[in-house]
């Protein structure tokens, strides 16, 4: 039979425990571009080093926005638009056998190049992390959970800053467990390969998420979180990073990252407050809402801890209507401010509390 003293530790332990679910307004005071600037800074890139294919996705751009005759507009391009374009083109080649690989076609496999490419030359180096974000992840422990919907490897180089372990697949109990719903920058889908064959020049880590139900793994290199390793990497090589894009091709790529998206209240069931920085609910971005809206309506039932609460850290007008779902509860907070050092403060208050 469980003692007091027994609930009480228990209870103790589970206080300590935070979920942080992180989006893209966490890593913007780094320096690290929002969608806009990333589109724009990664299309010019593209089209510098690798012109034949960025043509060939110019054109699909400005079939997406209707107006294939006229000069790309970036500045009003739908991301989102022609992510689920270029999956209309990957269906095509793949009806007519003619896919670039497994991963997709090469318009699509090189925007992501580029992508990844563009945020890791933006992320500040370890030594070069603010302040702000040395200190978020100093405040971290081992049985913290964090969820990003990040791609760029930021959080990364903060924890390495201040000598913090990380994995994403929980094999070191004594590490931040870190989920990245939307792949990362330096991630792999399927082994290492050029071309087909059998390559590798880094050293690659098979992550295990503990699930049978995949063909194909995911591995993982840290270098490739220093923009100093892409000075030799090309596209459509070694290097093909896995960051599920936007748009309705999303419905596909996020199912080789379905361990991680597998009954996700395991991430609250031994955990306390949940804090959400700087994440804005697209319209389109049904598996992030279906996530919250499947879990944190009931997160206060999933520990038997009483006095739980959510805290949404976002300056964007748009996010009362956002988060509308789960603002009527009483243990919902809405601090409508950019994520900054007073909050961190209050993260450590909340558990030495």
């Amino acid at each position: 039979m469980a003692t007091t003293k027994d609930n009480c530790s228990y209870e103790e332990y589970v206080r300590r425990n935070r979920v942080f679910v992180l989006g893209a307004g966490f890593s913007v005071a780094a320096g690290v571009p929002l969608t806009n600037e990333l589109i724009r800074e990664s299309l010019k890139l593209f089209s510098t080093e690798c012109p034949g294919i960025y043509s060939r996705v110019e054109n699909h751009a400005k079939e997406a926005m209707g107006n294939a005759d006229a000069e790309l507009d970036i500045a009003n391009l739908s991301f989102s638009d022609l992510c689920t374009f270029l999956e209309f083109i990957e269906l095509r080649e793949y009806g007519g056998g003619e896919r670039w690989s497994e991963n997709g076609s090469r318009e699509k496999l090189a925007l992501r190049y580029y992508l990844a490419k563009t945020l890791v030359a933006r992320t500040p180096k370890p030594e070069h992390v603010p302040e702000l974000y040395r200190a978020f992840a100093a405040q971290l422990h081992a049985q913290d959970v964090v969820m990003s919907f990040n791609w760029d490897g930021l959080l990364e180089a903060a924890l390495e800053a201040v000598g913090m372990p990380y994995t994403y697949d929980r094999s070191n109990d004594a590490a931040v467990h870190i989920y990245k719903l939307h792949g990362s920058v330096n991630w792999l889908l399927g082994e290492p390969n050029l071309w087909g064959e059998a390559h590798s020049t880094l050293p690659w880590q098979k992550l295990d998420f503990h699930s049978n139900m995949m063909d194909r793994a995911i591995y993982s290199a840290a270098p490739l979180l220093q923009s100093s390793t892409w000075i030799r990497c090309r596209p459509l090589g070694e290097v093909d990073p896995y960051i599920v894009l936007p748009g309705y091709g999303k419905a596909f790529d996020v199912r080789a990252n379905a361990p991680l998206w597998y009954k996700p209240e395991a991430a609250f069931a031994c955990t306390h407050n949940v804090y959400i920085i700087g994440l804005s609910l697209a319209h389109d971005d049904f598996f992030v809402r279906s996530l919250f809206l499947s879990n944190l309506p009931y997160i206060e039932s999933y520990s038997g801890v009483p006095g739980r609460k959510i805290v949404i850290v976002n300056p964007s007008p748009e996010a009362r209507k956002d988060y509308a779902f789960i603002l009527h509860k009483n243990n919902v907070e809405l601090w409508n401010e950019s994520f900054s050092l007073a909050h961190v403060e209050k993260f450590s208050s909340e558990v030495d509390a």
